[in-house]
């Protein structure tokens, strides 16, 4: 594939895709209320738009905006020093003994997603690419990056000097990190310079692209894993968010975004049930309350062969935006924060029903927001979307059935999760090889035999792999608590 052609295919195949905007349409009963005025939209799960040219924003930060006071941290006793660290980040083989990876498949997948970040670490800034080889990216894949260096750091991956190396060039980055006059990081930066780039990774030195409350709520999980696991980076890490107008990320409760619209920027709420729910609890480790997102979502009961599952109640139809039921926000909620009892019902029948459809047409299937290797670059597959099952669509709700995929970080995560149900080892046993040797894990393999594996690989694909084993090595604890909260 020409240069050009690949460049395409990245930056359409990064996560976060946005519907087409439109007006918000009211319906006209549940317990949530649309804004009356026209300032406000509801937004996909991502306001991620790859195809909006805007002038620069006229948007000026408020003054009086409150400042968010970081979550105290309890002071923890200096770990003794090593008497000796190897200089170079050791890659595992299937015979090196990694802290609580005492099988051989874990070790050998260990290495195989670390493959990833030792290609696209950026030594300039202490960034990773979002995806293989291309210089550009999102805060909620820096989310993913952070989690993924600290799992590689605890599970032995990354020797001391070399991790302390990577955390002050990146915290260095973020310390003089370029904002828009909106004081919120742009959604997009260059991982080799860290000057703000459009969505489609023009040049966008005004920060012209607007803010993301997911994508900073991932990136803020990942900051607070690191402020309370490392505690000498903690004032650096606390400094920096402080110097963010994080307020603005929440506003009447609901999750607050803000995308380009005719040379300005639009407040838009972001978030559908699943993903709200998880942005909403990372927030509340920073003292940032998202009381809405997190109880108030507008949800109904649904029947998916069978099984009953809540959905969103706004849909592509009625909000422009779609209602996706995937995988993806529950895991990562029960790997890093752990699932609260509210929601474990929805996490149990969802694995059910993909359990149920296995065993009706006897397609292995684990269904994700994931890139691809081919038009059109990135799908939501979803056990329920829009009023039908089983939608595999791309942002503007058109459906793809022929690019229905297993999702190799829904494999590794749900078996990390829930390691005694036969059907999860079934998936981490099919995802287990797919990845290239140089480059990490492949995002997974298409259900249609014909068309092989999805070839994309990406950030979040190795950085979940990466976390799905350090929840296996720490006794299946979730990745926010730090060793001292950690019963034995």
């Amino acid at each position: 594939m020409a240069t050009s052609g690949i460049k395409s295919m990245i930056l359409q195949s990064v996560l976060y895709a946005t519907t087409n905007q439109q007006l918000l349409l009211c319906p006209s009963t549940g317990t949530w209320q649309c804004s009356p005025t026209p300032s406000t939209l509801i937004a996909a799960p991502d306001n991620f738009n790859p195809d909006i040219q805007t002038p620069p924003s006229q948007t000026v930060p408020d003054p009086t905006a409150p400042t968010v006071t970081p979550l105290p941290l309890k002071p923890k006793p200096t770990p003794p020093k090593p008497t000796a660290s190897p200089e170079k980040p050791a890659t595992p083989t299937p015979t090196t003994s990694l802290p609580g990876l005492n099988q051989k498949a874990d070790q050998i997948a260990a290495g195989r997603a670390w493959k990833y970040f030792e290609r696209n670490w950026n030594p300039q800034t202490g960034l990773v690419n979002s995806v293989d080889n291309l210089p550009w990216t999102t805060w909620w894949d820096q989310g993913s990056a952070l989690l993924g260096i600290h799992a590689a750091r605890q599970l032995g991956l990354l020797p001391k000097e070399m991790f302390q190396q990577r955390m002050n060039t990146l915290l260095q980055t973020l310390e003089k990190l370029p904002l828009p006059a909106t004081g919120l990081p742009n959604k997009a930066y260059s991982t080799h310079t860290a000057e703000m780039r459009q969505l489609n990774d023009t040049p966008d030195p005004k920060g012209t692209s607007g803010w993301s409350a997911l994508d900073m709520a991932r990136f803020l999980i990942g900051l607070h894993v690191m402020r309370s696991h490392y505690p000498e980076y903690s004032d650096r890490i606390n400094h920096i968010v402080a110097r963010w107008h994080t307020s603005k990320l929440v506003k009447d409760g609901w999750l607050n975004g803000a995308i380009p619209k005719a040379g300005k920027l639009l407040e838009v709420q972001e978030g559908r049930l699943g993903y709200e729910q998880y942005a909403a609890q990372s927030l509340k480790l920073w003292n940032i309350q998202a009381t809405n997102a997190l109880t108030n979502p507008p949800v109904k009961a649904v029947q998916v062969d069978g099984i009953t599952l809540q959905i969103d109640e706004r849909n592509f139809k009625n909000s422009g935006a779609s209602n996706y039921l995937t995988n993806d926000p529950y895991l990562l909620w029960g790997l890093e924060m752990g699932w609260n009892d509210a929601v474990k019902p929805q996490v149990q029948n969802l694995l059910k029903v993909q359990l149920q459809r296995f065993k009706r047409t006897g397609i292995l299937t684990a269904v994700n927001e994931d890139s691809l290797d081919r038009p059109p670059y990135f799908l939501y597959y979803s056990v329920y979307s829009n009023g039908q099952s089983w939608q595999a669509v791309n942002t503007t709700g058109k459906a793809y059935p022929q690019l229905r995929f297993v999702s190799t970080k829904a494999a590794f995560s749900w078996f990390a999760l829930m390691p005694d149900e036969p059907y999860t080892k079934m998936l981490r046993d099919f995802a287990q090889n797919l990845a290239d040797k140089n480059r990490g894990y492949l995002s997974g393999r298409y259900e249609n035999s014909k068309l092989g594996v999805n070839a994309s690989v990406d950030v979040n694909t190795n950085a979940i792999v990466l976390e799905s084993l350090l929840y296996q090595a720490r006794g299946r604890h979730p990745l926010v608590l730090d060793p001292s909260e950690i019963k034995n």
